[in-house]
């Protein structure tokens, strides 16, 4: 779950005047049976069930997305991130943003996929889990120039690899095919 920015379900944690969820570290799309099987490997923008009606619990409006505000940063920066997982799936991790123009508007897809956060050692977007084990993960990410807004959404995007499956190239292996996937969402500041 991603600790910094704090991620909606886990706002009560650092003290922040939310709904509290004591489960913050399940958002795993309805679990890998659901998103795959039932869902057509569709997750709700924030980790949620992608068959519950939006807002999800975990998106803007939903029961854990009240819009409270847990950081604040400058557009172009680069920003601490910290995430935490109490399970390692091996995998990676990706962060995304989305600019929302009101306090009612609902993030989408589409509006995170516009703003992908590339990771400040240049080495891409995606920060791979290598190691097992309970552990926090800083990673250092740097926001687009320009993007300015009283409520970002950023979303951390886990896709597991620990999973048997068949490859794109026709063969078997582990990390091939559908994985988990876990998200969260946090809702921060940005300003020049």
């Amino acid at each position: 779950m991603m600790m910094d920015p704090i991620n909606r379900s886990s706002a009560w944690r650092k003290g922040f005047p939310v709904e509290p969820n004591y489960t913050d570290n399940e958002h795993s799309c309805g679990g890998i049976g659901i998103q795959h099987q039932r869902n057509g490997g569709k997750c709700g923008e924030c980790g949620d069930n992608y068959a519950l009606p939006r807002p999800r619990p975990n998106e803007n409006g939903g029961t854990y997305g009240s819009g409270v505000i847990v950081q604040k940063y400058k557009a172009g920066s680069a920003i601490d991130v910290t995430v935490r997982l109490t399970a390692s799936h091996l995998g990676h991790f990706e962060f995304h943003l989305c600019p929302l123009t009101s306090r009612k508007e609902l993030e989408t897809d589409e509006c995170f996929n516009k703003y992908p956060l590339p990771l400040a050692d240049g080495s891409g977007y995606k920060y791979p889990i290598t190691v097992s084990g309970y552990r926090d993960h800083n990673i250092r990410l740097v926001l687009p120039q320009g993007v300015t807004c009283e409520q970002c959404v950023v979303r951390w995007h886990y896709r597991t690899g620990n999973s048997w499956g068949k490859c794109d190239d026709g063969r078997q292996g582990m990390g091939c095919g559908p994985q988990e996937t876990f998200r969260s969402c946090a809702d921060v500041a940005i300003t020049n």
